[in-house]
């Protein structure tokens, strides 16, 4: 009975230990938005905020789902990731400087559209590589003419030749008989 009391009161500490005082969470959030300066413009609110935190949202890639928006995700951490953008957004910050925050955490895979510098320029022009040198293949291989051997005596061989002449006496024969 005396170690379920321990483990009961080890455990209690270490979850007040973990969790951060009430005072400390607003300044462990504005150290984290230092890391992306000042805000750039002028706090913003009502339907402007809305509509631009649903944009901002909108292009940000939920780590859950993946394939899906913030915007669009269902999951708690979506909705959090939202929050946190709209709170953001509220303060003054820009959308680089958003997502730039948001990249400090997850990395570039944060953005459903990867940006067109570096290795993801040949995510951006691999396709239009493809597209275009198929189309070069094509119009090369339409210009050509098609080569057409000529049937001639010279081409198709003597045996080819004896073969004809034997099959056009036997149907001659047939034929009179």
């Amino acid at each position: 009975m005396r170690s379920i009391y321990l483990t009961l009161i080890v455990v209690a500490l270490s979850l007040a230990a973990l969790s951060p005082a009430a005072g400390q969470e607003d300044q462990l959030g504005a150290a984290n938005w230092d890391l992306v300066g000042e805000p750039a413009g002028p706090p913003i609110s009502g339907a402007e905020l809305d509509l631009l935190t649903e944009e901002v949202a909108g292009i940000m890639r939920c780590p859950v789902c993946q394939g899906l928006s913030i915007a669009d995700s269902p999951t708690p951490l979506a909705m959090a990731m939202k929050v946190e953008v709209k709170e953001m957004l509220s303060k003054g910050y820009s959308e680089s400087q958003v997502l730039e925050y948001f990249e400090q955490s997850y990395g570039e895979f944060i953005r459903l559209e990867p940006r067109a510098k570096g290795f993801n320029l040949v995510v951006w022009l691999a396709p239009l590589a493809v597209l275009l040198g198929g189309l070069l293949f094509l119009a090369l291989r339409m210009r050509k003419p098609a080569k057409v051997e000529s049937a001639g005596p010279a081409a198709t061989g003597s045996s080819s030749e004896t073969e004809l002449e034997a099959y056009r006496e036997r149907v001659r024969r047939e034929v009179a008989s």
